[in-house]
């Protein structure tokens, strides 16, 4: 399906030159899920570089992180504590400069926690922060003396909040009290500063590899924070805290979600610039080239229910259809106009006309998952990939869905249908050449942007999978289940980037794209 413009002309003209108006294929994962002989306990910003090595090598220019915003005690990316900071749990200790080599020893009782089955957030987490405050209290010194820090404090005034909100409970503070109790907690807010420096040192180095390597990098913008953040706590101005976002019933979540995050005060946020967001877009910047919007149906109408209620009882803000679009037009402007990097829509669901309308007219890809591409208003009938348009990308599923392979077993009348309208014998058990035929569809169809979680590839090589494929999952949405973010890739990195079976299995889902 060609388009009838030129990507080039649109609102994201220029983040499509940047990019390129040609195919684009890629991998996708949680970085917490990866591990390498030098991690500590999780996928780690460094981590990455190998990764993109060898997306580089295959046919491979884009590599999909889900966020990797600060999360506190949740190890739910999506429920950030501030949506500026990055997360320290990510930082390569190893990497580390001025690192004392009795600290750098340290880091092997550390590594205890690469050999778990699933990711121990809350052990890790505690364990490295304890170890960075060590190292704090002894490389701190020379670190605070490079210019490069003094720059970055001086150009990101987010910082001040963002610490002070981790190191003190107190509420409804003014700015000059902020300031003086800066003083009070002066060591430990300079501690925060520096992990953010080191941070974002880390994963701008990660970004600067990846452009030697010709692979972009796309990130992950939550739409919503945590209620208990430090943005809500800096800021309560911006925020409606008087109901909580959700998604309404509907034919794939009959009760619907209850998020409990905040709605946001779009007035006072236009009143103020969208400086907050200007602010987030642009830290978001330094580090992609690309960036998932989530949930973009919420910047035209978002569902709010009040408290205490189920989602049903709730009802979407604003409620009238030309107020949905004039607010979504005025915020997606908004968002383009704070950067170059290409945004990319998550508008799974059922949204009005006119959200697509305006993507189509900015020049924003929307995203389609092939068991839910269907003519959901007529004949039920699945979109044949070659019919995708090609501002979209290309997904067999989400890091909210199951893999392709449970789906198949745990939708048996989905997978039915799915069979007839492929011309295959329908068997309750996906077979590995139906499976490989689903992803080449996936990297041949009309989107420009054809993107996978890596343990769908991961399944046609079982030795790199878990015996169990509902292990494979990363998150039940809308649930508490301990299972939630807690999963990790059976093998290290370095094992699954020299198998020799998935390398092939790239080749061959990527010849002649």
């Amino acid at each position: 399906m060609a388009l009838e413009y030129r990507l080039e002309d649109t609102l994201t003209g220029e983040a499509w030159k940047r990019v390129g108006t040609h195919h684009h294929h890629g991998i996708n994962i949680p970085l917490a899920s990866i591990r390498t002989e030098n991690s500590c306990g999780n996928g780690e910003f460094l981590d990455l570089i190998p990764l993109i090595d060898y997306c580089a090598s295959l046919k491979l220019d884009l590599l999909q992180l889900l966020p990797l915003n600060d999360s506190g005690n949740d190890p739910s990316p999506y429920n950030a504590i501030s949506s500026t900071a990055l997360h320290p749990i990510y930082l390569s200790l190893h990497a580390l400069p001025h690192l004392p080599t009795d600290l750098e020893e340290e880091l092997k009782s550390l590594r205890r926690f690469n050999e778990t089955k699933t990711l121990l957030y809350p052990q890790v987490r505690t364990e490295k922060l304890k170890w960075l405050h060590r190292y704090v209290e002894r490389s701190g010194a020379a670190l605070v003396e490079e210019p490069e820090y003094q720059a970055f404090i001086t150009s990101n005034e987010w910082l001040l909040d963002y610490a002070l909100f981790i190191e003190t409970p107190i509420k409804n503070l003014s700015k000059s009290a902020r300031q003086k109790l800066s003083l009070t907690h002066a060591k430990e807010i300079e501690f925060h500063f520096l992990l953010q420096y080191l941070s974002a040192t880390q994963l701008k180095s990660v970004k600067a590899h990846a452009e030697k390597r010709g692979v972009f990098l796309k990130g992950d913008i939550p739409i919503l924070v945590s209620p208990d953040s430090a943005d809500v706590w800096a800021h309560p101005e911006f925020f409606d805290l008087s109901l909580m976002a959700g998604s309404p019933p509907n034919a794939f979540d009959p009760k619907g979600q209850l998020w409990k995050f905040p709605l946001y005060n779009w007035r006072a946020m236009e009143e103020d610039h969208f400086e907050w967001w200007r602010r987030r877009i642009k830290q978001c910047s330094n580090y992609f080239h690309i960036y998932r919007i989530d949930h973009i149906l919420g910047f035209f109408r978002i569902w709010a229910i009040p408290p205490g209620d189920a989602p049903e009882r709730g009802r979407f803000i604003p409620s009238e259809p030309a107020l949905m679009e004039a607010q979504g037009r005025t915020l997606l402007k908004s968002l383009i106009s704070f950067s170059t990097m290409l945004p990319i829509g998550e508008d799974l669901g059922d949204p009005p006309p006119f959200v697509h309308k305006c993507m189509s007219e900015y020049g924003i890809p929307g995203t389609k998952i092939f068991r839910r591409y269907r003519r959901w208003k007529t004949d039920r009938s699945f979109i044949p990939f070659e019919e995708y348009t090609p501002i979209s990308i290309s997904s067999v599923s989400t890091h909210d869905m199951e893999t392709v392979w449970l789906w198949w077993k745990n939708f048996p009348d989905e997978a039915a249908a799915y069979a007839a309208f492929k011309k295959w014998s329908y068997s309750p058990t996906l077979t590995p050449e139906q499976q490989f035929e689903i992803l080449w569809d996936s990297h041949h169809s009309g989107s420009l942007f054809h993107v996978n979680l890596l343990q769908e590839y991961l399944a046609l090589v079982p030795e790199l999978t878990w015996e169990n494929p509902d292990d494979e999952r990363i998150n039940f949405p809308g649930s508490e289940s301990e299972a939630n973010w807690s999963y990790r890739y059976k093998e290290p990195l370095e094992i699954l980037l020299k198998n020799e079976k998935l390398k092939t299995l790239f080749e061959k889902l990527l010849r002649d794209v």
